[in-house]
């Protein structure tokens, strides 16, 4: 299957009556998962609440087609989100959904153009140290972002001036606002606790929708308002050329960023099912995603580990559940948008902030610590650069210092003396290895990098080293070039 340009025809063509049952339960998991992290994520990006939905509707559909694995679910995504709110303030004066679906079609365009190309290097370029520091800071910058709409305060400016402004101006809380968020949080988080099957966004959402609507808290509370249903109309999204070439900057970032996180998650999805995911074919289900999410009036997709989790865990057969749960969202938008209208923002704020605290991974930051203090700093500073600059310049932040760490990690090489123990007669480091044995006069010497004009003094000063330093002196020096599979001249 993963051969075929289309493997999800080819996984159409073979689906057995079987599969069905388990496929449309974990459709409708999906779906009541999926449908409030669409509102929620809509109004991350600065859109209305359709546009979370377009976007699942035609993210689930183009991956469903030609994505690389069945794990992966594709659709509105947080940390991408805020990068979109962002990417929407480079072309102002124009409509904001026509703006976020044209940068889904580039993104696509740029996805596309890495299938032909074979990029799957660019992989690479956000290792996980990058991806862990990236979303801790992008976590952050929700929270703050939110802080508004569960306080009722909500200045203007920078979201560290607002988190600022909030703290100064508690005069002015919004105390049902504020309870609302509380209860919503708290509901959420009991459910999740002690009742995991039930849909705890949903069932809150729901909740607190139909007491704003019934008590008549309208006036006290910010509902979202006038929701627009109906299906999409596909079209064409164009806001003229020079704002085009403005989009393109946060377009290559979020690609770069769609791309490297998708496949992370498509990976660990796979594995624990004892199976792979195809890198490359990978490039072309996220183009088909973000192209068929932006030609309906939706913005930039990216693959969920969330639902990609639920996905795995509420026994999907086959990626047949995600065509499922778009089938369950064109009801939701022919039907169920006339109901959201009551909906507290105060409430899907506080479903934003439990979503976004999630992206700190503290675990992950401390596993990095214990293993290897570079990538922890690589992290920091990703994180840090998220924080202080932005989340686009943030993504630029962690792949530059993730290209200084690799060319470090060039000029100045693991070196080693090596010695030989018992182990069968291995060699290994003597530094790490007190009772590894050296002759007298002989030195073992270890260069673990491609050796090139910019690390070639390191090998030339510490071999003048150990000869000056040797005793008794070194009359012979045997070098173990096994990692150096290139030289220059």
């Amino acid at each position: 299957m993963s051969r075929s340009v289309v493997p999800g025809w080819v996984e159409l063509r073979g689906y057995r009556r079987a599969w069905l049952r388990p496929d449309l339960l974990a459709a409708l998991s999906l779906w009541a998962v999926l449908v409030p992290q669409a509102f929620a994520y809509a109004q991350l990006a600065g859109l209305p609440a359709a546009s979370g939905l377009y976007t699942a509707l035609g993210a689930m559909l183009g991956y469903a087609l030609f994505g690389g694995t069945r794990f992966l679910n594709v659709g509105p995504e947080s940390s991408v989100a805020i990068v979109v709110a962002g990417a929407l303030a480079t072309v102002p004066g124009r409509p904001h959904t026509v703006v976020a679906a044209q940068l889904a079609l580039l993104i696509a365009v740029f996805l596309a153009i890495g299938y032909a190309v074979r990029a799957g290097v660019l992989m690479r370029l956000l290792s996980t140290p990058v991806l862990t520091g990236y979303l801790a800071g992008s976590g952050v910058v929700i929270i703050f972002s939110q802080l508004g709409k569960v306080t009722g305060i909500s200045p203007p400016g920078h979201y560290l001036t607002k988190a600022g402004a909030v703290l100064r101006n508690l005069a002015d809380l919004n105390v049902w606002a504020l309870g609302c968020a509380l209860l919503t949080a708290a509901a959420v988080l009991l459910i999740g606790r002690y009742a995991r099957r039930l849909p705890g966004p949903l069932i809150a959402l729901a909740v607190a929708t139909a007491v704003v609507a019934l008590a008549g808290l309208g006036d006290r509370l910010k509902v979202l308002g006038p929701a627009e249903g109906g299906l999409p109309v596909p079209s064409l999204p164009w806001t003229g050329l020079a704002d085009t070439l403005r989009l393109v900057p946060p377009a290559l970032s979020i690609a770069l960023l769609v791309y490297a996180s998708s496949v992370l998650t498509a990976r660990a999805m796979a594995a624990k099912e004892g199976e792979d995911a195809d890198p490359q074919q990978e490039f072309l289900g996220l183009s088909a995603a973000n192209a068929a999410a932006g030609l309906l009036g939706g913005f930039p997709a990216n693959g969920s580990d969330s639902r990609s989790a639920l996905l795995a865990g509420s026994g999907a057969r086959t990626r047949m559940a995600g065509p499922g749960a778009a089938a369950a969202v064109v009801v939701t938008l022919l039907v169920l948008m006339p109901l959201i209208r009551d909906m507290p923002q105060a409430a899907l704020g506080a479903v934003i902030i439990i979503t976004a605290a999630r992206l700190v991974d503290v675990a992950a930051f401390r596993r990095l610590w214990r293993i290897r203090r570079a990538d922890f700093v690589l992290a920091a500073v990703t994180a840090i650069g998220v924080l202080a600059f932005g989340v686009l310049e943030g993504i630029v932040v962690g792949v530059v210092v993730s290209l200084l760490e690799v060319l470090r990690r060039a000029v100045m090489p693991y070196t080693a003396v090596l010695g030989r123990t018992g182990e069968q007669h291995a060699y290994r480091d003597v530094v790490n290895y007190r009772d590894a044995e050296t002759l007298p006069g002989l030195v073992v010497y270890r260069f673990d990098a491609p050796l090139f004009f910019a690390n070639a003094d390191v090998l030339r000063g510490e071999l003048r080293r150990l000869i000056a330093d040797g005793e008794p002196p070194v009359r012979q020096i045997v070098l173990d070039a096994e990692a150096v599979y290139d030289m220059d001249t």
